[in-house]
C-alpha cells in the first residue's frame, strides 16, 4: 500500500450528466499505477473486456503531492485509456473497480477531433458504432 491510498475507503464515481459535451468524438482517461506489473494488468483488462480501444502506458514518472500533511514523493507509471465517448462510464468504472488505489486519479480528457480512421477503429475496439 503507498502513503497516496492509506486509510481511504472505495469512493463511487461521479460523472456528471452533461459533462462531456455532445461534440466530443473521443476520451483519454488518465491514471497512474504504483508500478509497471499493475498498470499492465488493468490496460490488458480494458482491451480485452472492450472498455478500451487502446491504452498506453509511460513507464516512468515521479509524483509529488500532500498525503495526511506530509510532502510524498512516489515513482509511479501513467496509463491513459482511449475510448469513444460513449465509453466513458463503462471506462471509468472498470478502471475504478482494477486500481489497486483506494484513491486513484481517473481524469477523464475530452478529445474534441481526431482522425476519422482512426475513430473508426477505436469505436470497432470497443464494439461501439460512431455516431456521425
Amino acid at each position: 500500500m503507498t502513503p497516496n491510498n492509506k486509510g481511504q475507503g472505495p469512493k463511487p464515481l461521479k460523472l456528471v450528466e452533461g459533462s462531456i459535451a455532445p461534440d466530443c468524438v473521443a476520451v483519454l482517461v488518465y491514471t497512474t499505477f504504483p508500478n509497471r506489473e499493475a498498470a499492465i494488468a488493468v490496460a490488458r483488462s480494458l482491451v480485452e473486456s472492450r472498455v478500451a480501444g487502446c491504452v498506453n502506458i509511460i513507464p516512468a514518472m515521479t509524483s509529488v503531492y500532500v498525503w495526511d500533511g506530509k510532502t510524498e514523493i512516489a515513482d509511479e507509471v501513467v496509463l491513459i485509456a482511449k475510448a469513444p465517448a460513449g465509453s466513458v462510464k463503462a471506462l471509468m468504472g472498470a478502471i475504478r473497480a482494477a486500481h489497486p488505489y483506494d484513491v486513484p486519479a481517473i481524469l477523464v480528457v475530452p478529445v474534441a477531433a481526431a482522425n476519422a480512421a482512426y475513430l473508426e477503429w477505436l469505436s470497432a475496439g470497443v464494439g461501439a458504432v460512431r455516431p456521425d
